[in-house]
């Protein structure tokens, strides 16, 4: 293991122990040894030792790596500290193993989000890291939550620079992650593809959250604002809806025998007559007596539905009570 470094006690540890040989003739060397520390010691690679196992002896592999030893440097160490008579059998090379805890690219970019809110930024920010930064592993015994310390973000380009480290690291043990800040929004996309003149329903739209730069200014975000409007063209599965895609469902058609509701303060009237244009809910259209051919004026209140409210009397002022 070229990465492995020989770890020497103080020197009066050393002297303590090399004051007398200590036999270990039912210690026995390991084949493979687990280790959770930046350190190996003489117990997680010999196993039956009476004393010296918390020696440490060389410099652990890096979380989620492994690493080999050979079986002659172990002897060595340990006859540095006095031990000898450790059996070894046909083991030549001990195999030693770091396990690891991921913390993921998407866990950094969380804690930084979260961080930046807290700060006070917006909530509809989406970081995103550089290419360049990896996967950091850590000991596996380690279950301290990530924590930002420091964050420098310009606000022209919209890059920044983060500092990390696990809760309870010290400073020297941090590290620098770098990417960008970008502006989101919720906007309402086709979850389906809609034919044309087919009314847009609840079960057509979802919610996305896309980066504020790539939605035209046009484009409506509101689902609510797409139920029943009606496509001018055919649109896709993803598709952004801008005003100009849609229209308001024809109600009334041009030539359809409607239903008229002429409305007055205690009186109601309903007639039968021939729309003369098409119309949306709430547009006025013109609509013609078969029997008097008379035309009329009233508003879109429904399917093949026109209503005529007659208006108000004006309410009499005090000069014209007098």
């Amino acid at each position: 293991m070229n990465r492995l470094i020989t770890t020497r006690l103080c020197g009066a540890l050393t002297g303590l122990l090399l004051a007398g040989t200590a036999l270990a003739a039912d210690a026995r060397i390991l084949r493979e040894a687990t280790v959770s520390t930046d350190i190996v010691r003489l117990g997680n690679l010999v196993e039956g030792l009476d004393q010296g196992a918390d020696i440490p002896l060389f410099k652990a592999p890096a979380p989620g790596t492994r690493g080999t030893i050979r079986v002659e440097r172990i002897l060595m160490a340990a006859r540095e500290y006095g031990i000898t008579n450790i059996a070894y059998g046909d083991v030549r090379m001990v195999q030693i193993s770091r396990p690891a805890r991921t913390i993921q690219r998407a866990d950094m970019a969380q804690a930084i989000s979260q961080s930046m809110a807290q700060r006070g930024n917006a909530n509809t920010l989406d970081i995103v890291l550089d290419d360049h930064v990896a996967p950091r592993m850590v000991d596996v015994a380690r279950r301290e939550s990530l924590r930002v310390m420091q964050v420098n973000r310009d606000p022209a380009t919209g890059r920044f620079e983060a500092k990390l480290a696990l809760a309870d690291d010290q400073a020297s043990e941090t590290w620098n992650v770098t990417g960008a800040v970008l502006e989101t929004r919720e906007i309402a996309v086709l979850a389906n593809d809609v034919e044309r003149g087919d009314a847009i329903k609840d079960k057509d739209l979802t919610l996305v959250r896309r980066p504020a730069n790539q939605i035209e200014k046009d484009a409506i975000a509101s689902a609510a604002d797409l139920i029943g409007m009606v496509p001018r063209r055919a649109m896709r599965t993803g598709e952004f809806v801008r005003s100009t895609d849609i229209a308001r469902p024809m109600l009334v058609e041009k030539n359809q025998l409607v239903s008229v509701t002429y409305v007055s303060k205690g009186l109601t009237l309903s007639m039968r007559g021939r729309a003369q244009s098409n119309g949306a809910m709430g547009e006025t259209v013109r609509v013609q007596n078969p029997q008097s051919k008379r035309f009329v004026e009233g508003v879109v209140s429904g399917p093949g539905q026109v209503t005529i409210t007659a208006p108000a009397p004006a309410t009499a002022n005090l000069a014209e009570a007098r």
